[in-house]
């Protein structure tokens, strides 16, 4: 098998439906695929429904919503591809993309990550690269189509087997968002380029699911949080470590407090009292992570299963 197709879903089943009749297209006269997609929302029944249409496809059912890394992890775990390439279901992909992604890792060995440019369906760029945080090293050019960013987005990752299995997969201490921004520091620290190439196209039509709603919204913003310091104390150390994570802490604290007060004034605005909410979160979060001297979201399978 050349290429293992990995999707994790959590609702969104317009998009991921749309997503895996693209993939249905295939011919796969050029290279040998299968599609993988594990469900972080046990007990859905929509769900069962796209696995009924696509007989063709594997589906794997979580026990919990375990977040991104855990199943990109467990889907990875079934695959027996030469190659894995981590999707969003909120994509849309031709054959040939995949193929061109193919022939690039094929060739390139020193690319452990590589990944493409990725475009809403309106035709606007979804910016899918970039530095790693605080961190002064810049993206490189090597010409117009190629860039070797510090990391590119979960969205799209096409990797080796064997770069997934000396990388041990995705950590998961991250629940949601930085897990890929992790991945792709490891991998560049272990020896390997990241490569992004401009000229292979990819729809990608994100906003999804982890925004449907203000208690869901206020969530998400939180992870980013959480997932953001999760990184620095793992990938800083020493003065410099403290001192970034005190800057981050004070302008969350801050910014969120004059965001949240106005939230709570203006609550019938759903966007404005959405900050108010992520405000209590962030209070709380902030509180269990002195309390646990961890900075571990409550939400990944790690922090569970101790």
């Amino acid at each position: 098998m050349d290429l293992s197709v990995v999707i994790v879903s959590y609702k969104g089943y317009t998009k991921l439906n749309r997503c895996l009749g693209s993939l249905a297209s295939f011919k796969q006269d050029k290279f040998t695929m299968e599609v993988i997609i594990v469900n972080n929302n046990p007990g859905d029944e929509l769900f069962k429904e796209t696995e009924i249409k696509y007989t063709q496809f594997r589906f794997l059912h979580n026990r919990v919503n375990g977040g991104y890394s855990n199943g990109c992890n467990l889907g990875c775990a079934e695959a027996s591809g030469d190659y894995f390439l981590i999707l969003n279901p909120d994509t849309l992909a031709t054959e040939e993309a995949f193929f061109k992604l193919l022939e690039v890792a094929r060739t390139n060995p020193l690319y452990h990550i590589i990944s493409c440019r990725q475009i809403k369906e309106n035709g606007t760029e979804s910016r899918a690269y970039g530095k790693f945080p605080w961190h002064v090293e810049a993206s490189k050019i090597d010409n117009q189509n190629i860039v070797f960013p510090g990391w590119v987005s979960g969205s799209v990752m096409l990797m080796h087997r064997d770069i997934y299995k000396n990388l041990k997969g995705f950590d998961e201490d991250f629940w949601m968002y930085y897990e890929d921004v992790d991945f792709c520091r490891r991998a560049r620290n272990a020896g390997g380029e990241i490569a992004f190439y401009n000229e292979i196209t990819i729809v990608h039509d994100h906003g999804s699911s982890s925004r449907s709603d203000p208690g869901t919204a206020a969530m998400a913003k939180c992870e980013v949080q959480s997932s953001r310091h999760l990184y620095i104390s793992k990938h800083e150390a020493g003065l410099q470590r403290k001192v970034i994570q005190a800057l981050i802490v004070t302008d969350n604290l801050i910014t969120g407090i004059i965001t949240g007060i106005a939230g709570l004034i203006f609550f019938f605005i759903p966007r404005l009292f959405v900050r108010f909410l992520f405000l209590l979160r962030l209070i709380s979060y902030y509180s269990g992570a002195i309390a646990r001297s961890s900075w571990i979201s409550t939400r990944s399978v790690n922090y569970i299963k101790k």
